[in-house]
């Protein structure tokens, strides 16, 4: 098994000679010795840092396919929805939103049905197939993009 890495080399390895002979020579630590000093702050400084950097990375575009996330604007728990938006991405990218809109009033059967609309919408502009949301995100009110909003006053 090899020996293990000094730390204290491996910092003296980064400093120019005449700096490392003073702090670590006589009048410094006295660890300093030129007949295995040299040698080893050659090896410090030329060795590989990372096996991992010898790893060639590659890039593949991932599928492109078609998604759709709703965003629910409401309080951690049982607390009713403050607002709600939705987002149509193609791989990556988001491509469509639908601009967010307050809660205020709806129940939970209208707000179905809207989110129901909001897919058959998306589904028809793009000419594709959206059946459910893949994800969904609930976010504090307190981040409501919506204005005016009671949880964010005008100042």
């Amino acid at each position: 098994m090899p020996k293990p890495l000094d730390p204290k080399c491996q910092l003296c390895a980064k400093l120019p000679t005449s700096k490392a002979k003073v702090l670590h020579g006589p009048l410094g630590d006295g660890c300093w010795n030129p007949k295995v000093c040299h040698n080893r702050r050659s090896f410090y400084r030329n060795r590989k840092l990372d096996d991992s950097a010898q790893i060639e990375a590659i890039a593949v575009e991932p599928p492109a396919n078609y998604f759709a996330v709703l965003y629910l604007y409401k309080e951690a728990g049982d607390k009713p929805l403050h607002a709600m938006s939705a987002e149509l991405w193609l791989g990556q990218k988001p491509i469509c939103r639908l601009e967010p809109i307050h809660c205020f009033g709806l129940t939970a059967g209208k707000i179905r049905t809207y989110t129901d609309k909001v897919l058959q919408a998306f589904a028809k502009d793009y000419n594709i197939s959206l059946y459910q949301y893949k994800d969904m995100f609930e976010v504090s009110p307190t981040h409501c993009p919506v204005r005016p909003c009671p949880k964010q006053p005008q100042v």
